[in-house]
């Protein structure tokens, strides 16, 4: 994941530079990496703060001394590629959550889950770019490909918050569920965006590097293209999102479904657990090579996996089934470790600082969005469907919302661009903003809710 430039090649044999300031070498990469899982974990456990948000943290203070010259550690020398996270990081935290679903559980909300990430997620692109253009000042393409990348939701602070407190089975698996769908659906919709600002006013978007919130430098990004120009990227965009979200699907469930024989001709922890590797990494790039989504197609065989796989003895026993449940629970661990420490390596904070009032802003068009989105969508699945989702439930997934690596990864995979400079500032802001305030206001109202009645808890189980 990590790449070493020419000049940290040179010194990998030796800590300390010719300036006699200590810089970070290669070899020492995997021991800080570890040092701080580890102080971040003791800090957690102490504090009950989530070690994803600790990690951020020390993240976030890496950088800062880089950026104020004080060269402790040097990050200058390695090149983290964002397009290794979203395609070898992210898809374990995936598959781990969506194999640890309960289908049957599943079964009740899958529609309502199903519809959060797919559609919820389009709404909230479109309520959020609108908010930004109109309210935020800032141009269309601009607008919409922010409400896009910050559209998906990270499940790994809200897992463990509802492991610290006690709520309704069902409503943790409709959030779980909704997050690994809508990391896919996400991908997908800034993709489509990037490719029409691309396609509308490229010239424009590959401009200046610098970073500003000037009204001269917004203009810039202004939209040239015609009207029907975009109306008819917008068309094909729908359709590549249908053929993109619903192949990586259909791949994800034919590698699971083939790895799925395999099983049966092993017993041995190693062998099987192996396969559930390939199985992982087969999907994403298998998915990814044939043009269709490959966090789609993980969600999937995760699914599958820890349904069908891990259900029946003569496909895999007992002792088989837990060795490989521990292995990707720790393989969890590090992935989501590695991306919010990643996440706050590549905050620039005094950017943040420097910008907070629109990134303020940001952060409430992101709230208001999603709510435009969620309330109003699990009213119809409530009403119409069947599958009831209680108010205190739906507040629950708004808070729950909050944003992670992903759009992190998803802006960093853009070339150097002034378009780039105005999405990055924007989304660090609005992801710190989101981890801080959503993760304590989460925090006490499951508390509130869920904590004192375990009686009622027990009950909304099974509605």
């Amino acid at each position: 994941m990590i790449e070493t430039t020419t000049t940290a090649l040179a010194t990998a044999s030796s800590a300390v530079g010719g300036n006699g300031e200590i810089s970070l070498t290669s070899e020492y990469v995997i021991p800080i990496f570890l040092t701080m899982i580890f102080a971040a974990a003791l800090f957690s456990s102490r504090t009950k703060v989530p070690h994803t948000i600790v990690l951020v943290g020390f993240g976030i203070i890496i950088s800062f001394l880089s950026f104020a010259g004080i060269e402790i550690v040097n990050i200058q020398h390695f090149r983290i590629d964002p397009n290794l996270l979203i395609d070898f990081v992210i898809p374990p935290l995936i598959f781990e959550a969506m194999m640890n679903v309960d289908y049957k559980k599943f079964k009740v909300v899958r529609i309502s889950a199903l519809l959060l990430a797919t559609v919820g997620v389009v709404l909230a692109t479109l309520a959020g770019g609108f908010i930004m253009t109109y309210i935020a000042g800032l141009p269309l393409l601009v607008a919409f490909a922010f409400a896009a990348l910050i559209a998906p939701t990270d499940a790994a602070i809200v897992i463990e918050i509802f492991k610290r407190v006690r709520v309704p089975k069902i409503l943790s698996t409709l959030m779980e569920s909704e997050a690994a769908f809508n990391d896919a659906t996400g991908a997908i919709v800034f993709s489509s965006i990037i490719a029409i600002a691309f396609a509308s006013s490229g010239s424009a978007i590959l401009g200046s590097a610098t970073p500003s919130f000037s009204s001269s430098v917004l203009g810039n990004i202004a939209i040239t293209a015609p009207n029907a120009s975009i109306n008819l990227a917008i068309a094909n965009g729908a359709i590549h999102f249908i053929v993109v979200f619903f192949g990586g699907a259909g791949i994800g469930l034919a590698i699971a479904a083939a790895t799925h024989r395999l099983h049966p001709l092993m017993n041995d922890p190693f062998s099987e657990t192996s396969l559930t590797i390939v199985t992982v990494f087969g999907s994403v790039v298998l998915a990814n090579s044939l043009g269709v989504s490959g966090l789609m197609a993980v969600a999937v065989a995760g699914l599958y996996f820890g349904n069908v796989t891990v259900k029946k003895e003569v496909t895999m026993s007992k002792n088989v089934r837990a060795f490989a449940f521990t292995f990707w629970e720790m393989t969890a661990f590090f992935a989501s470790s590695a991306a919010f420490l990643y996440l706050g390596i590549s905050m620039n904070i005094v950017d943040v600082v420097k910008h907070l009032p629109i990134i303020v802003l940001a952060f409430l068009a992101v709230l208001a969005a999603r709510a435009a989105a969620i309330y109003p969508m699990l009213a119809v699945t409530t009403t119409f469907i069947g599958e009831i989702i209680p108010m205190t439930w739906r507040h629950v997934i708004l808070l729950g919302g909050m944003r992670g690596a992903i759009s992190v990864a998803l802006v960093a995979s853009l070339p150097p661009s002034n378009f780039k400079s105005i999405l990055q500032t924007l989304t660090f802001g609005v992801v710190l903003l989101s981890l801080v305030i959503q993760y304590v206001a989460l925090s006490k109202y499951v508390r509130n809710v869920f904590h004192h009645d375990d009686a009622s808890v027990d009950k909304q189980q099974t509605y």
